[in-house]
């Protein structure tokens, strides 16, 4: 499953980050959704709400709200039956689906630890994969109020693929958009 973090309130930007144009064309959202398709069988949207319906795709609330990346990947492994959750932000506008494959391919390889995506110089828990095995862990880290995926990932022997710097530029701010 691809779950796909498009459910943010995009304040640094000033407007929805998911409906910004792609430089390829379409929405950064309709480009994240191919690239999921491509890959992935199933797609959710960890939306919060009902945003996207033009998508047809299924949308899920966060496991609570209010909690970030964590809540949302809680709710896409609580939501399927499939043997890891391919996890990956909306404003990842460089990603490609080679990116994708090979997050995927190494997971496939493990023993169910996580996989998450590294940079020249640093990791990107919102562009990972997550075996069910986690889901309990993942739980009692929302529950105890512990958000970060960085240490969750330590706790759970997280492995790393490295991924071009270009893949894992996030668009935060307006500026972001004219690299």
């Amino acid at each position: 499953m691809a779950a796909i973090l498009c459910g943010g309130a995009s304040r640094r930007m000033g407007s929805d980050k998911a409906r910004l144009p792609h430089p390829s064309g379409g929405t950064l959202l309709e480009r994240a959704a191919a690239l999921a398709a491509s890959c992935c069988e199933e797609i959710v949207l960890q939306s919060g709400e009902r945003r996207y319906p033009e998508l047809g795709l299924r949308e899920l609330a966060d496991a609570e709200p209010d909690c970030g990346p964590l809540g949302g990947l809680v709710a896409a492994m609580c939501h399927t039956h499939t043997e890891g959750v391919l996890l990956f932000a909306v404003d990842m506008a460089g990603l490609e689906t080679e990116h994708l494959v090979n997050l995927i391919a190494a997971f496939r390889s493990g023993r169910g630890e996580p996989v998450v995506a590294r940079g020249a110089s640093r990791r990107h828990p919102t562009l990972s994969v997550w075996a069910p095995e986690s889901l309990q862990v993942l739980q009692s880290a929302l529950e105890k109020g512990q958000l970060a995926l960085h240490p969750l990932l330590d706790e759970l022997g997280a492995r790393e693929v490295e991924l071009p710097d270009a893949a894992l530029i996030n668009w935060n701010r307006p500026e972001d958009l004219e690299r």
